[in-house]
């Protein structure tokens, strides 16, 4: 078993390495480059995430939020063509995988059906004040990315409340902070704001919205590694 962990310990020092490397690269290059990198740092992630395989829900809704999460990223960051819309929908699942995951290994019965209830009133509310605020500006796309925030946003607060595992909970903080950069510099689209003045605050001295989802996403795919350290070490302690 010790061998096992030194394994481990080896393969997640290579790819800290490996993620570091990309988040730096997107940061000072230009295109088309930052654009293979940025995906290549999701694609990482996501197969590095295989490396904690198992027959349970922690991992198999982990690793379908990762792959989901590369499937839309290859619509804003990889494709030609970027297509907000569907990229939207995919995160949705994302987020809603995470809840899958929190939800599941909540040994607290009270604050699951708490957590239940609160989305879907959330969701529905976030909706609702959607069309209220943008009237007949409302398309798919704000209502899409709205339901995914709502649920981003609770995902981060059950994750701190449950205090099942930091590394997720860290990780979903850092995605939200993501998605509100993102969500910042495409106000203009639906509401009267200096989209100059954004920018400078965005995009002036880097890619904001990258240096939160970078480490994002590297801690989303290690968000599984106390649970395989904990059974290592029950392995170990097993005579």
């Amino acid at each position: 078993m010790r061998r096992n962990k030194r394994l481990l310990a080896a393969a997640v020092l290579l790819f800290l390495c490996v993620a570091y490397a990309l988040a730096v690269l997107l940061q000072i290059m230009e295109e088309p480059a930052v654009s293979y990198y940025s995906f290549g740092l999701v694609v990482l992630c996501c197969l590095f995430c295989a490396l904690f395989a198992e027959k349970s829900p922690a991992y198999g809704l982990t690793q379908l939020a990762l792959f989901t999460t590369v499937c839309a990223d290859y619509f804003l960051v990889y494709s030609d063509n970027v297509r907000p819309l569907p990229a939207m929908l995919f995160f949705s699942v994302t987020q809603l995988c995470y809840f899958g995951r929190l939800y599941l290994t909540d040994s607290c019965p009270k604050r699951r059906r708490v957590q239940l209830f609160l989305r879907v009133g959330l969701s529905a509310f976030a909706l609702l004040l959607t069309v209220l605020i943008l009237g007949e500006s409302t398309d798919a796309l704000a209502l899409v990315s709205m339901f995914y925030y709502a649920n981003l946003i609770l995902n981060v607060i059950f994750a701190f409340v449950g205090r099942q595992d930091t590394l997720l909970a860290i990780g979903l903080l850092l995605f939200l902070l993501c998605d509100t950069c993102v969500g910042l510099g495409n106000l203009y689209a639906y509401l009267p704001v200096n989209e100059a003045a954004l920018n400078r605050v965005l995009y002036g001295y880097c890619n904001l919205a990258w240096v939160f989802y970078s480490p994002s996403q590297v801690l989303l795919a290690l968000s599984l590694l106390p649970r395989r350290l904990r059974q290592l070490n029950a392995a170990d302690a097993t005579p």
